[in-house]
């Protein structure tokens, strides 16, 4: 799954270097999968952090200065299409922050511990964020400095910056951009990039 996603990264021209952030215990197996897949804009693999914004983190450590942008993609969604990529960097530019998402298309209730139904939330207000999320770099570290040692508590990366009284604004995403959390979920992705793969050829 990981190099399908660094696979749209790497043929983005908007990304110049891909930071692998990734179980301390696979680097080294990490480092040779971007050199038998010719991820050349791959950086050496770094650690992750205790919490998924920790692990981002760290990952902004390692980037060079050069970089004024960071796009951050779970290894979890293997479908992302460069295209998706161009579009949320474009938006990142004229915004500053931006999560790519889908509205919602169901209604949602607030229901209690026992499940019964507390409210029903006006969907129209609602939407489903994926990855990619895109930030100054600026406006992001100083968001995660300010979290200080409390980033674990964070669902999403756009919700570190929204904590420091940051704008995140949300443009379409991609229904195919699932991610890949259950065994029907694998079997659903590689149906996507089967069928991805054979139009490309």
């Amino acid at each position: 799954m990981l190099i399908h996603t660094l696979r749209a990264l790497q043929a983005s021209p908007s990304i110049r270097w891909i930071v692998p952030v990734v179980p301390a215990a696979e680097r080294g197996r990490t480092r040779r999968l971007l050199q038998r897949y010719g991820i050349t804009k791959a950086l050496p693999p770094c650690a992750g952090g205790s919490s998924r914004a920790a692990s981002v983190v760290r990952g902004l450590a390692v980037l060079p200065r050069e970089a004024k942008w960071v796009l951050v993609h779970d290894g979890a969604r293997p479908c992302l299409s460069p295209r998706l990529v161009q579009a949320s960097v474009r938006a990142a530019k004229r915004y500053g922050a931006v999560a790519c998402g889908l509205p919602a298309n169901l209604t949602v209730k607030a229901a209690d511990a026992r499940g019964e139904v507390r409210s029903t939330l006006d969907r129209r207000q609602l939407w489903f964020v994926q990855t990619p999320q895109v930030f100054r770099r600026g406006l992001f570290a100083r968001a995660a400095a300010r979290a200080n040692h409390g980033l674990a508590r964070f669902p999403d990366d756009a919700a570190v910056v929204e904590q420091a009284g940051g704008r995140v604004r949300l443009i379409p995403g991609d229904p195919l951009n699932i991610k890949v959390t259950t065994p029907d979920d694998l079997v659903l992705a590689e149906a996507i990039l089967q069928r991805r793969s054979k139009m490309n050829q």
